[in-house]
């Protein structure tokens, strides 16, 4: 694959070294990085508690300086989008990265996330710093800033944020698992709702490899005080970058179903892809485009007698899931598109069962040491149990309740439970006339 990086005469990596045969300088760019490697590992090169684009691409430019002209250049500069095969073993699925178009975005929205945590500091066990280490490392690798060395640019970057968080992280131990791994979380087969799944070797391969750094600098770093955990979840500009991550990876599924139901050609199974690709690069203006259109397609496979298996009907329905959740016009994760207001309350029955679903999750929560989801969703269920209504501000309040719930395994089924209560109340309320002026103003109870 020739781009702007790529020398089309030599179908090689422009470099410094004049080399034209790929490996020999893939020789080489190993030997000089790995050397440049080793001397950020003892403080000489980018340093600092940022990690946002800016210094990722510092790093990479220190790391390749002695190879590539365009060390410390993204995807951008190259209009290289950037998709491969997953290196899984029976894997056939392709790994879409984040569009060149907002990586420095991305890259900000995760660093500013990652600041707002502490860098990680206060996280007492190897196997806690591991979680929210591989947490970060799965969302920077799904960026894939550059057209190449993104691996030991993150390797780099994580071995410096993990010398902060008071650990060292030895990414040589079982490098071979390394490519597996973070695979894994990109090609998301789990989804959204088990995404610890997904994680889980990525996780684990953190949690092998991360020792306490001795001293007492590193036990400061470590001590429980320091921690600052995101009390609300992911900020809103990480939770779009999830969403998106969700409807992209709920694709290539959907792809074969379409190329199923136009079983002798395939152009509106590539067509959907395109159209994915268009909101993940453009929300509202994606959305805007082809959010409509992708919905009837997806009510075409869905009622298709050919895909009324359940692991067919599971695929639709997680593609269907992520788009509902983008047609919102705030990114905020809510149960399904707002619903027309009603003037009069739907039927008791699942105004009760809402409630009902609601106390059971706002227990759990709280047993999870989560007091702030819990107490916003317990008076957002106790406004819908007076008004029989949900929506506006007590919309929002579920549904950030069920994005903390829906990472934790113990609250996935009392999550599920939730969801399914606040689709037949909004479902009710679509058969009813819109409200008096003001009902929609009302809020949580406080």
């Amino acid at each position: 694959m020739t781009d702007r990086f790529t020398n089309p005469e030599t179908g090689v990596f422009y470099n410094r070294l004049g080399l034209t045969e790929p490996d020999e300088l893939d020789r080489e760019t190993k030997r000089l990085s790995l050397r440049r490697l080793s001397e950020l590992a003892a403080g000489r090169g980018p340093q600092g508690d940022s990690f946002d684009a800016a210094r990722l691409r510092a790093t990479h430019q220190y790391l390749f300086q002695d190879t590539f002209e365009w060390a410390g250049q993204t995807r951008r500069e190259g209009a290289f989008q950037g998709v491969k095969a997953a290196d899984l073993p029976g894997m056939e699925r392709p790994m879409h990265f984040a569009s060149y178009e907002r990586i420095d975005e991305r890259l900000n929205a995760l660093g500013e996330q990652l600041k707002q945590e502490n860098n990680l500091k206060g996280l007492p066990t190897s196997a806690a710093f591991a979680e929210r280490a591989a947490y970060y490392f799965d969302h920077y690798n799904h960026v894939h800033a550059f057209r190449e060395g993104n691996g030991r640019t993150l390797q780099a970057a994580f071995s410096e944020l993990a010398q902060q968080a008071g650990y060292r992280v030895d990414f040589s131990r079982e490098h071979e698992l390394l490519n597996p791994a973070r695979d894994q979380g990109i090609v998301s087969m789990h989804g959204a709702p088990h995404r610890e799944k997904d994680l889980q070797a990525l996780r684990d391969l953190f949690a092998r490899n991360t020792t306490p750094l001795p001293g007492p600098e590193a036990e400061a770093a470590r001590h429980p005080s320091q921690a600052r955990p995101l009390p609300d979840g992911p900020t809103p500009a990480v939770r779009q970058i999830e969403q998106l991550r969700e409807l992209v990876a709920a694709t290539p599924a959907l792809q074969q179903l379409v190329a199923g139901v136009d079983y002798r050609r395939n152009q509106r199974a590539d067509a959907l892809l395109s159209q994915v690709l268009d909101i993940d690069r453009n929300p509202p203006a994606g959305m805007a485009q082809h959010g409509t259109g992708l919905q009837q397609l997806l009510q075409e496979v869905v009622q298709d007698k050919r895909f009324q298996d359940p692991q067919s009907q599971r695929e639709a329905a997680r593609f269907g899931v992520a788009l509902a959740v983008l047609q919102l016009p705030e990114p905020t994760k809510a149960l399904v598109s707002p619903p027309a207001l009603p003037t009069t309350a739907p039927p008791p029955a699942g105004t009760a069962a809402f409630v009902q679903a609601a106390k059971r999750l706002v227990e759990g929560l709280e047993e999870q040491g989560y007091p702030g989801p819990a107490d916003s969703l317990s008076r957002a269920a106790k406004a819908v149990e007076k008004s029989s209504y949900l929506g506006g501000a007590n919309l929002q309040a579920v549904s950030e309740a069920l994005t903390r719930a829906e990472k934790i395994p113990a609250l996935t089924d009392d999550a599920t439970a939730l969801r399914g209560a606040g689709r037949s109340l909004q479902e009710t309320q679509r058969s009813v006339a819109p409200p008096a002026p003001g009902r929609d103003n009302d809020g949580p109870e406080r």
